[in-house]
This record gives C-alpha cells, sequence and structure tokens, in this order.
C-alpha cells in the first residue's frame, strides 16, 4: 500500500477499518516530497485542528551507496466521513424485502 502512496492525489480516498467495525474516511488534500535531511518534523506531526492522517513512506531518489531512499513522500488527508458498519436486517425485514413472509 505505502509503496502507492505516491500515486495519490488531492481528492482521493483513504478509508481505515477501525476495531468497532466503524469506517473513517479520510480524503486526500495534498501530496509533498521533503529531502530526509530537511524534512518539516512540526509542520507533518504536529496537530492540524481537525482529525487528519498524514501517510509517510521513502521516495525520491534511491542511494544505492546507503540503500536508502533520500527523500520522504508525505500524503496529507482530512476526514471526510465516519460509516459506521453495516448492519444485518432483522428477520422479518429481511422477508419484507424479498417478498416472502415468515408465516406459513
Amino acid at each position: 500500500m505505502f509503496f502507492n502512496l505516491r500515486a495519490l492525489v488531492a481528492g482521493d480516498p483513504v478509508d481505515v477499518s477501525l476495531a468497532d467495525g466503524v469506517t473513517a474516511e479520510f480524503k486526500v488534500t495534498s501530496v509533498a516530497t521533503y529531502l530526509k535531511a530537511n524534512f518539516p518534523d512540526q509542520a507533518v506531526y504536529t496537530s492540524h485542528g481537525y482529525s487528519a492522517l498524514q501517510l509517510i513512506t521513502c521516495g525520491g531518489a534511491f542511494d544505492s551507496q546507503t540503500g536508502h531512499y533520500l527523500s520522504n513522500i508525505v500524503v496529507y488527508t482530512s476526514l471526510a466521513a465516519l460509516i459506521p458498519p453495516a448492519v444485518a436486517p432483522k428477520a422479518g425485514v429481511a422477508s419484507q424485502l424479498s417478498g416472502h413472509s415468515e408465516r406459513p
């Protein structure tokens, strides 16, 4: 998944499945590439005043001598929606929807 971060653009969705079954839907607001030597820690890791998710991976030029990428790709997102888990319909409701009755 993180290999493809570089392909994300503003407006793309990023869905996160939470332990309680809720899906947190984030929207990409921007994508930036920073040299590791000049990585803006405060800008990336600080609170932005809203629910956000920053996804970070290695990128940019690859240094074959060190075996490391020289940059980091940061995908900035903001929370767009919380989607509750799907609730299975009750037996009576399912029967009504399918046109069948539960009665013998």
